[in-house]
């Protein structure tokens, strides 16, 4: 269900970034495990190899140009601070550098793969084919890339993708194994395989389906909200660390949760609960009340924001305070804490069915 305000459009780059590099790991996912089945040198009177060699190069080229998509996508949106640069020398972005270089290698090997492919005629058939045998090193890399970089690897249908791909090009390498290995490499290739696979499975367990990868992942600090909003007032009631308890502290952070939608066309109400990752855990609550509008958006006519942020004790402090902007995916709210101090707040969604995950950012000195 997807949510925008009525007369403004999504984030159409944060959105294409995602749809492109999933496409690009399918399409190259397809051309890995053809070329590992050998179906580019199949041959029948019903295909020949023109054609099986030709869906072979197709498949490879689409893959080339999602992916150039992907990449211009992600350096456009400012959100993340990628870099140009980043585009092609790895490890050299400040955003997760690790995992996005992964994709940069990855890039490379298929950039250098097209080149040499450009320039087959001028290439003795070693060289080319040495380069060529790189391209089933970017697979991996993508796939890992992927993983480690999006903020939304936890999604089901997400991850399904992912072992969809896995389990392609597993398939494809039994094949292989089967009928054209020699027996003295079978162990080796599928000792290998196996290790892959059980690295895969592992990784994302201890690592992005984790609470806190954001951080181990080599998210600016900036972006993770480290700083966060200090609790300074003197009320009665209010706890001070005079009175020998902290009140709990609003901090940015990553969140996933659900979205409900219910009343009519004409008086509709939204509602996004979600739990943040990591310490402290944050409650989120976001009502939206307005009209429908054309595509699943609202016509946004009132709306309120709350979260809860445990404390010490197990006591939770309070952070409420209504919308004041709904632009595509994001949601402005000037919430007020429990010693009366105002925190303007700004909420990314992503919103597939009826999950929803997204971000919780402290805008100090904003209007939220």
């Amino acid at each position: 269900m997807p949510l925008a305000a009525a007369g403004t459009g999504m984030a159409p780059l944060w959105y294409t970034t995602r749809a492109t590099g999933e496409v690009a790991l399918a399409l190259l996912t397809a051309t890995v495990a053809l070329g590992v089945a050998g179906v580019a040198r199949f041959t029948t009177p019903r295909w020949p190899r023109l054609v099986t060699s030709g869906l072979h190069r197709n498949l490879s080229l689409m893959a080339v140009a999602f992916l150039a998509g992907h990449i211009l996508t992600a350096l456009l949106d400012t959100y993340a601070p990628v870099g140009w640069s980043a585009a092609v020398l790895p490890f050299s972005s400040a955003y997760r550098p690790f995992w996005l270089g992964l994709g940069t290698l990855a890039f490379d090997l298929l950039l250098a793969v097209v080149a040499t492919s450009l320039l087959r005629a001028r290439l003795r058939y070693r060289s080319w084919r040495a380069v060529h045998w790189t391209a089933y090193a970017a697979w991996p890399l993508a796939l890992w890339h992927g993983l480690g970089t999006g903020t939304d690897g936890r999604l089901p249908w997400l991850l399904a993708i992912d072992a969809v791909c896995v389990l392609c090009v597993l398939a494809a390498v039994i094949w292989r194994l089967s009928v054209a290995v020699p027996a003295s490499r079978r162990q080796a290739v599928a000792a290998a395989s196996a290790v892959f696979v059980l690295a895969t499975v592992v990784f994302v367990a201890v690592g992005p389906l984790q609470p806190g990868w954001a951080r181990r992942a080599g998210t600016p600090v900036a972006l993770l909200g480290h700083g966060s909003v200090q609790q300074t007032g003197t009320a009665a009631g209010t706890r001070t660390a005079a009175g020998g308890t902290s009140a709990a502290s609003l901090t940015s952070a990553t969140f996933a949760g659900g979205i409900a939608q219910s009343g009519s066309t004409q008086n509709t109400t939204v509602t996004v609960t979600a739990d943040t990752q990591g310490s402290p855990h944050q409650h989120i609550v976001i009502t939206l009340h307005g009209a429908s509008g054309q595509g699943g958006g609202i016509a946004l006519s009132s709306g309120r924001v709350s979260v809860s942020v445990a404390g010490g004790g197990g006591a939770a402090d309070i952070y409420q305070g209504p919308v004041t902007s709904l632009s595509g995916d994001q949601v402005g709210a000037v919430l007020t804490g429990p010693s009366g101090q105002r925190v303007p707040v700004r909420v990314r969604l992503a919103i597939s069915g009826g999950h929803v995950t997204g971000r919780l950012e402290l805008t100090p000195g904003g209007d939220g």
